[in-house]
């Protein structure tokens, strides 16, 4: 009998422990996946600084990219990409675009939040000049066209997990920003 006290009491504890962990973990998530970055020479205006910039090989690999646009519930906007398709090479740099705009009777400061799909693709996508890296701010009725110059890294392509990749998906999210 007195086992299962004991038993009992370490489950207890470490269920509390677990529960206590997981709500601290919250705010650290939050806190670090809402770092600012300030305003810098690549997306100031969205005027794109080096549309020039390369990978060092293009290979002949092709993959088409989907583009979704996406607006949080809660933002009164429209945001759309000009191209829904592309297909690209491997290490070629490509410059996207995306149109968004203010519908509501207020300005808006807005941010974005990107996807892509397969997730494990992050790490071989280069984003050279992006919008998200930045607040973005509209007036009411304003529209404005939105850049992205990325290539996939070359090196995707020694990857054996990727070998029969065909397709990704770029998802980004408007939300407004809140200070």
């Amino acid at each position: 009998m007195q086992y299962k006290k004991k038993l009992f009491i370490i489950v207890i504890i470490n269920i509390f422990l677990i529960l206590t962990f997981l709500i601290l973990s919250i705010p650290a998530y939050n806190y670090l996946t809402k770092i600012k970055t300030n305003n810098n020479d690549y997306v100031e205006g969205q005027v794109i600084i080096n549309p020039e910039a390369k990978s060092p090989v293009i290979l002949d690999r092709k993959i088409d990219v989907n583009l979704i646009a996406k607006v949080d519930k809660n933002l009164k906007w429209e945001f759309e990409p000009l191209e829904k398709n592309i297909k690209i090479n491997i290490g070629e740099s490509k410059i996207i675009k995306y149109k968004g705009k203010n519908i509501s009777n207020k300005t808006i400061t807005s941010t974005a939040d990107f996807k892509v799909d397969p997730e494990a693709a992050q790490a071989y996508l280069i984003k050279t000049e992006c919008f998200c890296f930045t607040e973005q701010t509209l007036k009411p009725g304003e529209s404005q066209i939105f850049t992205m110059v990325f290539y996939v890294d070359p090196s995707i392509d020694s990857d054996w997990y990727f070998d029969n990749l065909k397709v990704l998906v770029f998802t980004y999210e408007f939300s407004e920003y809140k200070s």
